[in-house]
């Protein structure tokens, strides 16, 4: 017997290495055929198996999955696997089939129904995506995979389409492909059946690269989306199919599907957004680099134009483009220290450094305005302004002050105030007393001496001790909350609020914490109810 010497046998090592090898890149790209494959990327219309549900049946085979319509006459979608394993030698199909599995009071297409049409039986799966077997390209000849096509169409840029997917399995990548018809006008293929004739028709390409784990987890934000929208007429022959290039964002606007829903949610977002060629975006900087909720953020970059999404840490925001280069963005409510994130249709753009969120901020808000303190029928003794703190911050109020004008004046009275008010808490301030009433205010944090009127006036909230001296203060950086009531000629948001009167105050909503910066619906009449707590 001959001797394996140590060099011959590390030599077969090596060779049965490099075969196990291209064993696993083949595998991973193989064993496509079969129902659990064909609607990897999810269903995008939640079309069931229900013969009750005429519009959106759920067909699954071995070769496809497809969601039927029956008063169309053909799928409204049709989603399948396509790898190098699936394109063999097989002979094209010589008949098309009437589809007996669908439900019986379905009407089923017959071959006949398109002929003299003058439109081609239009593939949505391609007879040639599935020639692995005979059987397996008959099944993608029954007439429920049909729609009608005008011949130019089917067999200029989407026949250049489907050789292009193809293409892509010499490479071994596996291919998931959701494919369908938009837009009927009314006009049928003959009288005789329902087979709508579409406007356009749509397909929708994910080439994902050979590797390990399950496809759809081979899929990230970088992995390459094609979306066409091709218009279903005479002429178009010999156009580019780079033409009808459009984004999945644009597929489900027009047909009211939800696409990727199988994939993680922040990817699908990404992956709608992409346009086929479009130039990646980038984030160069973003000024201020820390801010609240409500500041407004300035990114500098490139390819910005039709972004759709901007993000703070994963929070989307609500965001203006200025420019191929310019994008101002808001801090979201929710939003959390890290990247800022922009979606366009040449990809994802993250920035490189993290934008910092000041979370805990004091936010102090007038709660509750009462004027007919000591007037006729009034139960407490003196008027008062209360404040609250709605935010998650203290506050220092050492250069604050309120500030009271009669419903049309301009000449502002005003009351200093000192300490701080914890998040959540309230400060009290006791104003003029009348010669009525008969309970005294809770204790106080600040002592002023304005007589307000029980039904009408303005009081403003200021970041500084120096008097107002215009009707209106409404845009003064140092007006940090403004209520008119009753008659008052300036108000926040589209109205003033409701008159109060010798015994009722104005009361904000949510305990104090609800401001949309409308007095008219923050602010309802209502007992007095004096917080110092």
């Amino acid at each position: 017997m001959k001797k394996t010497t140590r060099s011959s046998f590390a030599a077969l090592l090596t060779t049965l290495t490099c075969v196990a090898a291209l064993l696993a890149l083949v595998n991973s790209a193989r064993a496509v055929i079969g129902t659990a494959y064909q609607m990897q990327l999810g269903n995008p219309s939640g079309a069931i198996a229900d013969p009750n549900n005429h519009s959106h049946y759920l067909l699954q085979r071995a070769v496809e999955s497809m969601d039927y319509n029956d008063s169309l006459g053909e799928p409204n979608w049709v989603s399948w696997d396509l790898t190098a394993a699936d394109v063999g030698s097989a002979n094209r199909s010589g008949s098309f089939y009437t589809d007996t599995n669908l439900p019986a009071t379905f009407y089923r297409v017959a071959y006949a129904d398109y002929t003299h049409s003058g439109f081609d039986r239009g593939h949505m799966c391609p007879s040639e995506d599935r020639t692995d077997t005979t059987n397996d390209n008959k099944m993608v000849f029954f007439m429920s995979n049909i729609v009608p096509q005008y011949a130019d169409l089917n067999q200029g840029p989407w026949e250049a389409l489907e050789t292009l997917c193809r293409n892509f399995t010499t490479s071994n990548y596996e291919v998931l492909i959701i494919s369908g018809p938009y837009h009927f006008s009314g006009t049928k293929i003959n009288t005789n059946g329902p087979v709508y004739v579409p406007d356009y028709t749509w397909k929708i390409i994910v080439p994902v690269a050979p590797g390990t784990g399950t496809v759809i987890s081979r899929i990230t934000t970088s992995t390459r989306v094609i979306c066409v929208k091709m218009p279903n007429v005479t002429g178009i022959r010999n156009v580019p199919w780079t033409t009808y290039i459009t984004s999945v964002n644009q597929i489900q606007s027009d047909t009211g599907f939800t696409f990727f829903t199988a994939l993680d949610p922040a990817i699908a977002a990404v992956l709608r957004a992409k346009v086929d060629g479009a130039s990646a975006p980038s984030i160069t900087s973003f000024s201020p680099g820390s801010g609240s909720v409500g500041t407004s953020v300035t990114l500098t970059g490139t390819h910005f134009t039709g972004a759709s999404q901007v993000a703070f840490n994963g929070t989307a925001a609500s965001f203006t483009v200025n420019s191929d280069t310019s994008i101002t963005a808001t801090v979201p409510s929710g939003a959390s220290t890290g990247v800022i994130t922009v979606t366009a249709p040449g990809g994802l753009a993250t920035s490189a450094t993290s934008f910092t969120v000041n979370t805990a901020v004091p936010i102090v808000v007038i709660s509750q305005v009462y004027g007919g303190g000591g007037n006729s029928g009034a139960t407490y003794k003196n008027d008062f302004i209360e404040l609250y703190n709605r935010g998650t911050a203290t506050a220092d109020l050492s250069t604050y002050a309120v500030q009271y004008t009669s419903a049309a004046g301009s000449t502002w009275s005003e009351t200093t105030l000192s300490g701080t008010l914890a998040a959540g808490h309230y400060y009290l301030i006791q104003e003029a007393a009348g010669t009525g009433g008969t309970v005294n205010l809770p204790t106080p944090q600040a002592v002023g001496s304005i007589s307000m009127s029980a039904t009408a006036g303005k009081v403003a909230l200021t970041k500084t001790t120096t008097l107002l001296t215009v009707d209106n203060p409404l845009g003064n950086g140092n007006v940090v909350d403004f209520i008119g009531y009753g008659t008052a000629d300036c108000w926040e948001g589209a109205g003033a609020a409701a008159a109060p009167s010798n015994t009722t105050a104005d009361l904000r909503a949510g305990s104090g914490g609800t401001d949309s910066n409308n007095n008219n619906t923050d602010f309802a009449t209502g007992s007095p109810n004096p917080r110092n707590f």
